[in-house]
């Protein structure tokens, strides 16, 4: 079972804390009427929902769904953060993991590929969340500790706009947790596409923190210890155009963000964006858009 919720809602968090289970109580028969989250921090915990058993164990994450009843199977000692929430958008899918790792994969892929200025209603807005998952990674674990610890600090500070701010980081933290899953799921398929794909998002992640800067075909092969050629076919397999388009493309788009919010001259922009020579600029510029910088501008005022 997977559930996929819009992330443009807020998830409205109405309990959370950090619980200890101890023999000889077991967990509580219920019915909950609301949404759920397990993260367990230390120990087992013995218990069924809908029928189905679950052993949880150190590292493990659970979304319970709010229709199904919940009992206890065995006593044991066990931690555990939990999260009671309601959200307005989220729903159930029982598609096989194949059919949802290439959904969240699309969903990823589209992401990547779009600009940094792109608005949030051009972007999806689903996230794909696995109804148990155990996070192998002991770095990413802690984070998500440390995320619905924020959370349930939140949840107790009642000042103004608590409640937002409590389900901002839980959103985080889901997001996260669909992320980390899919990244998972990608290794599982095998370690060489496991790594063409993580070279994929270095390049990307470089290409963000620095576009303002000189890159070259021979500085992206020293730097990521690669043949350019298959850096750049993976590249595309994966954002859909060659690394120095999508150079270009960010480029250009923030250039178009200055323009429109600062006071810099052409010249400052093309250099702040990394272009060395204002009248190859100002051509790339008008490529990409239709018009020159000057006339951008002068549109940008008229808004």
């Amino acid at each position: 079972m997977y559930f996929i919720m819009n992330s443009r809602c807020l998830p409205l968090v109405r309990l959370s804390d950090r619980t200890v289970l101890e023999p000889p109580n077991i967990h509580k028969k219920r019915t909950p009427h609301e949404y759920i989250v397990y993260l367990v921090t230390k120990g087992d915990l013995y218990l069924t929902e809908g029928g189905v058993s679950y052993h949880l164990r150190t590292g493990d994450f659970i979304l319970f769904h709010p229709d199904l009843y919940q009992e206890g199977t065995r006593a044991s000692n066990c931690e555990y953060y939990y999260v009671h929430f309601d959200h307005p958008d989220i729903s159930c899918e029982d598609k096989n993991a194949d059919a949802m790792r290439n959904q969240m994969l699309e969903i990823r892929k589209e992401a990547l590929r779009s600009d940094a200025c792109c608005r949030p209603e051009e972007q999806k807005h689903e996230v794909i969340i696995p109804k148990c998952f155990h996070i192998q990674d002991e770095s990413v674990f802690l984070n998500l500790c440390r995320m619905l610890n924020r959370t349930c600090n939140q949840n107790r500070n009642h000042m103004e706009d608590y409640k937002a701010l409590c389900g901002c980081s839980f959103l985080e933290f889901l997001i996260t947790v669909s992320r980390q899953y899919l990244s998972e799921e990608i290794q599982k398929c095998g370690a060489a596409s496991s790594r063409s794909y993580q070279r994929v998002l270095e390049v990307l992640n470089y290409l963000h923190m620095h576009y303002g800067e000189s890159i070259t075909s021979d500085f992206l092969e020293e730097k990521f210890d690669c043949n350019f050629d298959y850096l750049n076919r993976i590249f595309r397999q994966n954002i859909g155009k060659p690394i120095f388009q999508y150079l270009s493309e960010l480029r250009i788009n923030h250039a178009k963000e200055l323009i429109t919010t600062s006071s810099m001259k052409v010249t400052q922009i093309s250099e702040r964006v990394g272009f060395s020579d204002e009248s190859y600029f100002s051509k790339v510029f008008k490529r990409q858009t239709g018009i020159s910088p000057s006339d951008y501008a002068k549109t940008a005022l008229r808004r």
